[in-house]
């Protein structure tokens, strides 16, 4: 599988169907996203299948807090994008060996994050209900 190309996000750059972001700068370096930030490099890929070998890639080894090693700088800790890249590489080399054993962990990892997402939905739901009931009583006693 080709390298998809990276770079350092531009809101002047157009942008293509096959992209995404990625948070370089702070803890959370790593990160991929799906809409751009101003501290971001932007990973552009040739097809759908290619971007979603890079984000789910990025997004367990983020995860897995790899790029911690890679952080630079005392104050706001961020990653040089020529190490980025090289790391990316290196880990895709290391996973395309076991593509099958990946794409099933990839499979798995995408139906957790779908029961995240409900749970985080139903506590706000339930937060929403707390508040509901105790404004219902506040408000009959003024």
């Amino acid at each position: 599988m080709h390298s998809p190309k990276f770079q350092t996000y531009s809101p002047k750059n157009q942008a293509t169907e096959f992209e995404f972001y990625i948070l370089c700068k702070g803890l959370n370096s790593g990160k991929p996203l799906t809409a751009p930030c101003p501290n971001s490099f932007v990973c552009i890929c040739k097809n759908q299948k290619q971007k979603d070998f890079y984000f789910w890639l990025l997004f367990g080894l983020w995860k897995a807090k790899h790029f911690h090693q890679l952080l630079t700088g005392s104050v706001i800790p961020f990653i040089r994008i020529a190490e980025f890249k090289q790391e990316v590489s290196t880990q895709a080399a290391v996973v395309s060996t076991q593509e099958n054993e990946y794409t099933a962990t990839v499979d798995k990892i995408k139906q957790l994050e779908e029961r995240e997402k409900n749970i985080r939905q139903q506590l706000a739901l339930i937060n929403d209900l707390k508040r509901a009931m105790i404004y219902r009583h506040l408000k009959s006693k003024i």
